[in-house]
């Protein structure tokens, strides 16, 4: 085991050599699996068209799959594997979420602020990037919720469970090290569920950013055969 690889408080509590070197986090990494795999189930049965949509859930279940490994083997190509596919959604979802909201511009100039915020932050600093990260993109989901709300109501169902998920996901994460004197297997499994959960949330609500209210809305008769003044010519 490398010593430079990140630790959790289940780490510590099995010997080399156990299978899986992190049963809980092992364990509940399958969360996102069974997330990611009804997703995909949704999406075929009201066959939907969006590719984007089955690229998220795909990635879901992929999320879980790399998190799963890493868990169980902790070594350098797991942690890349697990890392991958979650990047993938992030950058995915935020980009098409803008661009679903009629600002597809401003989903590159985010994405290329990640990057500046990635390589221009001092080294001195390293240690809180993951941090400013964070708070960077709380920010932008918390402006793209509101912005869902004005723009895209029928979606916003879904947007904020998806925030909110995401939000518990990253703070019981951020506690793991810190609680390990009181919960000794951490609480970094919690990060899986609710990732998982936000996930989930993140492809449906990407189904209904890129639908049309109107369409699913139940006509009334006088809708549906037309109103006597619908039908005059227009002039």
């Amino acid at each position: 085991m490398r010593r430079n690889l990140p630790v959790y408080c289940e780490t510590s509590l099995n010997p080399l050599g156990s299978f899986p070197l992190e049963p809980i986090n092992t364990y509940t990494s399958v969360t996102p699996v069974l997330l990611g795999a009804l997703a995909l189930i949704y999406l075929i049965r009201r066959r939907e068209s969006s590719r984007v949509a089955y690229t998220l859930a795909i990635l879901t279940i992929l999320t879980g799959l790399g998190s799963m490994a890493w868990h169980t083997f902790r070594t350098d190509l797991t942690l890349i594997v697990d890392a991958l596919p979650g990047v993938a959604y992030v950058i995915i979802i935020v980009f098409f979420w803008f661009y679903y909201l009629g600002a597809r511009y401003w989903g590159l100039v985010v994405l290329a602020g990640f990057v500046a915020v990635a390589v221009l932050i001092p080294s001195e600093l390293g240690a809180i990037k993951p941090l400013i990260g964070v708070l960077v993109l709380v920010a932008i989901a918390i402006g793209l919720v509101v912005a869902t709300w004005y723009r895209k109501r029928h979606a916003f169902k879904f947007a904020l469970p998806m925030i909110g998920a995401g939000i518990v996901a990253v703070i019981l994460r951020s506690l793991d090290l810190r609680v390990c004197d009181t919960i000794p297997f951490g609480t970094h499994f919690f990060w899986h569920i609710f990732l998982g959960l936000a996930a989930y949330a993140g492809v449906r609500m990407i189904v209904l950013l890129k639908s049309d209210p109107e369409l699913t809305r139940p006509q009334t008769p006088s809708s549906a055969s037309g109103s006597p003044t619908s039908q005059i010519p227009p002039r």
